[in-house]
């Protein structure tokens, strides 16, 4: 059992990588606070998480046309097919699971895990808060549901949006997407001038050619580290070459450190990546993407102009070369990151968090 039940959901790295940082950021208040982080579909079906995990990765990597169609269908409809026929399948089961643990107060970190406690709070007139963190930069009918008390977002933009939608403005504040404690400080012992590196992170891209890494082999403005991640395949290829100035690492647990030393950060436009590199007040460089969250995502970068969109990763080496030689246009990618920083407003869920759970 515990006070704060956390949902998520294993669709991609961002919903559960939000859960965690809630998780952290609401016991560095309050140790004593009884927190769960817990999967939907490991709750109501196991057997339909593992194949629902696997079909999203096939479908975003392979097929993003179909994934759009189901993507637009939920993103555009107040009450979509989709999700309704999840629902009416399992939340009976989780009602179940909530009567055992009985949390006091319930956060949800995936669209499916909103729209299955919001069912079960109307059809059993379950007195729980649901609050509901949207993790993409988007207004999508996916994340809203009648039974919400509360909405936390990503921007004003956002906010704006979901307002025009019908939700009232007193349950939506905007905090950006949560991301981890040691994201939410910048070391500030090196200055911009002393900073050489461009971070280049491809967990999720297989193909980098061996063009693209001997132009940037050859780059003598920029150390160029890149991260693999969990991309074992990948990491293979590019240790096979050998290298005068780029560094190649798989898995790291010090990305925060690596963010601190870098002029650039370059990474697919996932919403915890790009909010990691808002707190750090690094400039983005993103690789563009046709994926229906991903695309929200996109435009609030080209529209707060705190990074650049590359069509195709061969430009990389060329843009290095500009923005070496025009260093002003770096800091005003920074001065715009600081602007959207000041709008977020994380530290006041965090207390109204626990004063949720402490005054039941």
């Amino acid at each position: 059992m515990a006070d704060i039940l956390i949902l998520t959901a294993s669709f991609g790295m961002g919903h559960n990588s939000v859960s965690n940082a809630l998780k952290e950021q609401i016991e560095t208040s309050d140790k004593n606070a009884e927190i769960m982080i817990a999967d939907i579909l490991e709750i109501v079906d196991p057997k339909v998480k593992k194949f629902s995990s696997k079909m999203y990765c096939e479908l975003t990597e392979n097929y993003p046309t179909v994934y759009n169609t189901f993507y637009d269908m939920k993103a555009s409809s107040k009450k979509n097919i989709i999700d309704n026929v999840f629902c009416n399948l399992y939340y009976k089961k989780f009602y179940d699971y909530m009567e055992a643990e009985k949390p006091k107060l319930i956060i949800s970190t995936f669209p499916l895990c909103s729209c299955i406690v919001s069912r079960v709070k109307e059809e059993y007139d379950v007195d729980v808060n649901l609050i509901t963190v949207i993790t993409d930069v988007v207004d999508s009918w996916e994340w809203i549901y009648e039974k919400t008390n509360l909405y936390l977002v990503p921007t004003n933009e956002i906010k704006s949006r979901l307002i025009n939608k019908g939700i009232d403005k007193d349950i939506i504040i905007v905090t950006g997407i949560p991301v981890k404690k040691e994201f939410l400080s910048k070391d500030i012992g090196m200055s911009y001038k002393e900073k050489n590196t461009i971070l280049i992170v491809l967990s999720g891209i297989d193909n980098v050619s061996a063009d693209l890494l001997q132009k940037l082999d050859s780059n003598t403005n920029f150390k160029i580290k890149i991260v693999a991640g969990r991309n074992k395949k990948l990491y293979k290829k590019l240790s096979e070459y050998k290298y005068s100035n780029i560094e190649v690492y798989g898995y790291v647990n010090n990305i925060n450190q690596m963010m601190d030393e870098s002029v650039f950060i370059v990474t697919k436009p996932g919403g915890v990546t790009i909010f990691e590199a808002i707190n750090k007040e690094l400039p983005l460089i993103v690789l563009n993407s046709n994926i229906g969250q991903e695309k929200g995502n996109i435009e609030f970068i080209k529209h707060t102009r705190i990074g650049i969109v590359l069509d195709d990763m061969s430009n990389l080496p060329y843009i290095l070369d500009y923005y070496a030689n025009n260093s002003g246009v770096i800091n005003y990618y920074c001065k715009n990151i600081r602007r959207v920083k000041r709008t977020l407003n994380y530290n006041r869920v965090i207390g109204l968090v626990l004063d949720e759970v402490v005054h039941v």
